[in-house]
């Protein structure tokens, strides 16, 4: 598999790869093109531009665009924080991760990437980025880091901060067991906001001396494959499966990458029976969505980095190396949870079979993993739904292929139709990110295990007998 140098910061990532693939196309979006050489000298361009500004850390969202790219690395080289910020997120649950975090300016594509204040208000003078004759002094030291939102036991959006090390790290160690290449074109479908599209469709590609393609929108979702003709797809399941089901594979695919989710066995060998290469990546923001990497029909991980997983004695996946988070923003108190004895606990279980491979067996039971690559924390969502007016308790899971909520109501006699109702409102509100697309009702309180915990079995039951 072809290998990749160890790049030391992302100024000297841009440069090197700027220095060896030169005029090569590193970005194409439509018809636009743009070299390696070019890259680099816009983001140090940005870069020169945004230290003239005093804040800290800078969120960047918008449709993926090659000026979002410039925007995030300019923001890195420049030394503050970047926070990338899903872009279809509806604009009070924005406002309201940006202001948890602090942050001091926005760029987004709603003001043509003018630099704005945290409220999105143009600052005066922000678009003059004349930075004619100013010289940029990379300093590793002081590189930004990128921020990524994730969903954890007890949030559904928690900011995960990730250095640069972190980055390059992750894409060196992809680049020894994945094959990437000058000659390949990557197709960036993902968002670049969340860690699976950002590190496997963006970072690792540019690393290779690969073209990144970035995907067009969801309006051109059904051609994009066919107008680009890429050779790599990352891929989550959900994407893969619409793909796969419209016939949208180019006939120059030979490889696709799926993670942001567990990919189920069935599409896995439907696309293994077309002559793709297909392998499936397990991974998380807080591991930089480089754990482990399966290309095996038995569905066992190898570790992307040699001596990084280990098992405690109850069997939880314990992570460490240089893809393991510098921990949760501003909160010491969940990431002294998360990182303990020198270890990432993933809350996720496996083991380690005959050829010394992780086997899954079991994931975090307090996130839902949907198969978009989006996560849900379950027990905020239970708090929301048993909010809901006449609601005495619910239970949010994913169970055949839809986000399901079981309703006890406190009215017995009450009818689904009442409550799907309510939560139709509740999605409304929450945008397309998790919409609970099927309610149950639920005659009595929910069943539980001796343990105190909800019996997800028996719930399983209930829902094939309403679906009857």
């Amino acid at each position: 598999m072809d290998g990749m140098q160890k790049y030391t910061s992302f100024y000297n990532f841009l440069e090197s790869t700027a220095k060896k693939y030169n005029d090569k196309t590193a970005v194409l979006y439509d018809t636009f093109e743009v070299s390696y050489r070019k890259l680099f000298e816009d983001s140090v361009k940005k870069a020169l531009h945004l230290q003239h500004f005093n804040g800290d850390r800078i969120a960047v969202y918008g449709p993926a665009s090659y000026r979002w790219i410039v925007n995030l690395f300019g923001t890195v080289l420049a030394g503050k924080d970047a926070v990338v910020v899903d872009f279809f997120i509806p604009h009070d649950i924005r406002f309201k991760m940006l202001e948890k975090i602090d942050v001091d300016y926005v760029l987004c594509s709603t003001n043509q990437y003018i630099l704005s204040d945290n409220k999105g208000i143009i600052i005066e003078g922000a678009e003059n980025d004349d930075v004619e004759g100013l010289e940029f002094k990379p300093d590793a030291a002081k590189e930004g880091r990128i921020l990524f939102f994730t969903a954890t036991q007890d949030e559904c959006d928690k900011a995960v901060v990730l250095t640069t090390e972190n980055i390059l790290s992750a894409i060196f160690n992809i680049s020894s067991r994945c094959r990437c290449g000058e000659n390949d074109r990557v197709l960036a479908q993902i968002e670049l906001s969340n860690v699976f599209g950002f590190v496997y469709s963006l970072m690792w590609p540019l690393g290779t001396g690969a073209c990144v393609c970035v995907g067009r929108g969801l309006r051109h979702i059904d051609s994009d494959a066919y107008y680009y003709n890429p050779t790599i797809l990352p891929a989550n399941p959900s994407l893969a499966e619409y793909l796969k089901k419209i016939k949208g594979f180019n006939s120059e695919l030979r490889s696709i990458i799926i993670g942001g989710a567990p990919c189920p066995y069935h599409l896995y060998e439907a696309l293994r029976d077309r002559d793709i290469n297909v392998c499936t990546v397990y991974g998380s923001a807080e591991g930089t969505g480089c754990i482990a990497v399966n290309y095996a029909e038995d569905g066992a991980y190898e570790p992307f980095e040699d001596g990084t997983i280990t098992l405690s004695d109850d069997g939880e996946i314990l992570l460490k190396g240089s893809c393991v988070m510098s921990g949760y923003d501003n909160d010491k108190a969940a990431t002294d949870e998360k990182l303990r004895d020198g270890y990432l606990h993933t809350g996720d279980y496996g083991r380690l079979n005959r050829t010394k491979r992780l086997v899954i067996t079991k994931r975090n039971p307090e996130i839902i993993i949907l198969p978009t690559g989006e996560r849900v924390c379950r027990s905020v969502i239970n708090d929301e739904i048993t909010a809901v007016n006449g609601v005495a308790e619910s239970y949010i899971m994913y169970y055949d292929d839809k986000l399901t909520a079981v309703i006890a109501a406190i009215d017995k006699t009450a009818k689904a139709d009442r409550f799907k109702r309510k939560i139709d409102k509740y999605n409304d509100k929450k945008g397309y990110r998790w919409e609970i697309q099927r309610v149950v009702m639920c005659a009595s309180k929910l069943p539980r295990n001796e343990d105190g915990s909800v019996d997800e079995k028996a719930l399983e039951t209930l829902i094939d007998e309403s679906d009857s």
